[in-house]
């Protein structure tokens, strides 16, 4: 018999966090959201202006009108010499670079072959929902779960463990410590091109933290996931990066985008060029080695495109669109510090620390709110009650992964069951903070 629509919907078994979530966003219409997820600013003129021209020029090259061209093995060699350079690994070549839909396919695909292979994950908490739900369908157990401090709460099974590394958490703006004794099975960095404003502390910091967890990394028992932060992203575009040199994985890889989607996007591979080339711009600039108007494409990278005088190198690399981003970028962090400034003065007489939290990265950071619930399961309800009374999107703990037994051991002398995203506009962070203090009270 032919499954119904619904039949198949109740075969699918989701994560607990995904359990959590659709049960506190059912039936809720929110009417004013704390925290995007994405940048609700307008996109940098320079980068929707290059993108544009990119469309133009991928058109003028036959890459979107044919299954592959002689431009596709280019762009792999151009992207890993830029990773190269940025991230300081010269061992990065082109078979190890793959253009991913964003950092949630990277992270499915990578489930799937580890999965097969009988790896568990060691996850942070909170954490990203996809981790959680990829291993669910797969098959994958999560064997283990740490928090900030590198506190682990789960047992040592006999299979091998994939620890995964966020920098920074999404969730905490900050980079949590490794725990101790997980072993080195295999090791995932999720990360993103990040972009700074200007060197400094807070929103500001540059990408030390990811340089730091790449540099001495084995890259033939580890991959390293990148996607856009939320000051450069645009969502509809999808662009991911996953660079590993483990042999097994880069079969995987290959065999997954064959059979899955033959014909590459070739906008979505010249975006993460893009972004790459940006970092390595941003880099060269801090240390002065280059100059205004400089190419930043490698002499051998660009002897190498299949045309002498490459529209698409032409439209990248010139050094001015640094200069662009960065007062786009300077701007996006004066709107976040003003964000924070109203809520320094609006939130420590709700009992809400704000102090000291800046994130170290980026501009995503979810303060926790003084709720007193019974654990995280009285946090849905707590925050399902206030979504639907006062149209508040809050976040509860159980949505960022695990589930009672890890947020209860790792976190109840904190107790950070429900939080907020202070990522948002001045005129909905004064409104917002109306609507918290009477939900609070």
């Amino acid at each position: 018999m032919t499954a119904c629509r619904e039949d198949v919907v109740a075969e699918i078994s989701d994560a607990e966090c995904v359990v959590a979530y659709r049960r506190l966003r059912d039936g809720v219409r929110t009417t004013r959201q704390i925290g995007y997820g994405r940048n609700m600013y307008p996109a940098a003129p320079e980068l929707v202006a290059r993108i544009r021209g990119l469309v133009t020029t991928l058109f003028e090259q036959q890459r979107m009108t044919d299954y592959s061209t002689e431009f596709d093995g280019a762009d792999r060699q151009l992207i890993s010499a830029l990773v190269r350079e940025w991230l300081g690994r010269p061992d990065i070549e082109p078979d190890d670079v793959f253009v991913m839909a964003g950092s949630t396919e990277a992270i499915s695909v990578v489930t799937g072959y580890l999965a097969g292979r009988g790896y568990g994950y060691v996850l942070p908490l909170p954490c990203y929902y996809a981790f959680e739900q990829s291993a669910k369908r797969w098959g994958m157990p999560v064997h283990a779960h740490y928090n900030g401090d590198g506190v682990l709460h789960g047992t040592r099974p006999d299979s091998p463990w994939a620890l995964v590394d966020i920098v920074p958490n999404g969730v905490t703006g900050r980079r949590f410590r490794l725990p101790d004794g997980t072993g080195d099975d295999f090791r995932v960095i999720d990360s993103v091109f990040q972009v700074s404003a200007a060197p400094g502390p807070g929103p500001a910091v540059d990408d030390r933290h990811l340089l730091d967890a790449v540099r001495g990394v084995d890259l033939g028992r580890s991959c390293v996931m990148l996607t856009a932060s939320k000051d450069l992203s645009v969502p509809g575009l999808r662009a991911g990066l996953l660079i590993t040199r483990e042999p097994g994985l880069r079969r995987y890889l290959e065999a997954d985008r064959f059979e899955r989607c033959y014909a590459l996007n070739p906008l979505s591979t010249s975006v993460i060029a893009l972004y790459v080339a940006l970092m390595c711009a941003r880099a060269a600039r801090a240390k002065g080695a280059v100059a205004p108007g400089h190419p930043l494409v490698p002499p051998e990278v660009a002897l190498g495109r299949p045309t002498a005088d490459d529209p698409l190198a032409r439209l990248l690399w010139q050094s001015p669109i640094v200069d662009a981003l960065d007062r786009y970028l300077n701007g996006m962090a004066r709107h976040y510090q003003a964000v924070l400034d109203i809520y320094r003065n609006r939130l420590p007489p709700l009992g809400i620390d704000v102090a000291f939290r800046c994130p170290e990265t980026g501009y995503s950071l979810f303060l926790p709110l003084p709720v007193r619930v019974e654990g995280p399961e009285g946090a849905v309800e707590w925050c399902n009650r206030v979504g639907r009374e006062a149209g508040l999107k809050l976040n509860p703990a159980a949505i960022f992964g695990g589930s009672d037994a890890p947020w209860t051991a790792l976190y109840d002398c904190t107790r950070p069951w429900v939080r907020f995203n202070c990522s948002v506009a001045e005129p909905d962070a004064v409104g917002t903070v109306d609507i918290l203090a009477t939900a609070l009270r």
